[in-house]
């Protein structure tokens, strides 16, 4: 068994580790949903944005749910979500392609407007709760173990899966499985380029 000192420093550790786990997701999705990508040729848009997202929504309750427990940091990852969110938004508003009204694009200034819209209020509600809740109280024992068993999940969930995703392969161009069905589309001009994959 840890001393108390011991444990408070590990619930410390952990706490932190999730909501900064947190907070890189949820700029990872700023980044790929904010940033103006030319979708014109691709099949409605591209489903990326679709992905990214519930994964940016997933992202956003796991900092309110750390929010709601009042996890260490979670107050300072809300501010930093909120600039994160904020600062992004505006780089991409800046930086808005000159040709919008002649190509297709994943996101438009108004969708960004929204998304800064967001960022000003997790800003603002990280403001307020800092403000708010300035001291806070040792958690008992049994509170410290359900919540060092949330911001574990937390960050097992928001560190695991990224570096289970950057693991997989992706499928090489003109790729067959074994029983001849198409997985991925042939682009090139040789009709002899196949590859099998298992």
């Amino acid at each position: 068994m840890f001393s108390r000192p011991n444990a408070l420093w590990m619930y410390q550790l952990i706490c932190w580790l999730a909501v900064l786990a947190l907070l890189a997701h949820i700029a990872f999705c700023d980044w790929v949903l904010l940033k103006p990508t030319d979708v014109g040729g691709t099949l409605m848009g591209g489903m990326n944005g679709l992905l990214f997202n519930a994964g940016w929504l997933v992202a956003t309750s796991g900092l309110l749910l750390t929010l709601l427990l009042r996890l260490p940091g979670s107050i300072y990852a809300c501010i930093g979500a909120g600039l994160l969110t904020l600062g992004i938004g505006a780089w991409s508003l800046i930086n808005y392609p000159d040709d919008a009204d002649q190509l297709i694009y994943s996101v438009s200034p108004g969708e960004i407007g929204s998304a800064m819209l967001t960022g000003a209020i997790f800003l603002t509600l990280g403001l307020f709760l800092r403000s708010r809740f300035r001291t806070t109280g040792r958690p008992s024992r049994s509170a410290l173990v359900a919540k060092s068993v949330v911001a574990s999940l937390i960050a097992i969930l928001f560190i695991g899966a990224p570096i289970r995703i950057a693991w997989q392969v992706s499928l090489p161009n003109c790729a067959f499985n074994k029983q001849g069905q198409q997985l991925t589309i042939c682009l090139g001009d040789d009709e002899d380029e196949r590859v099998i994959v298992d």
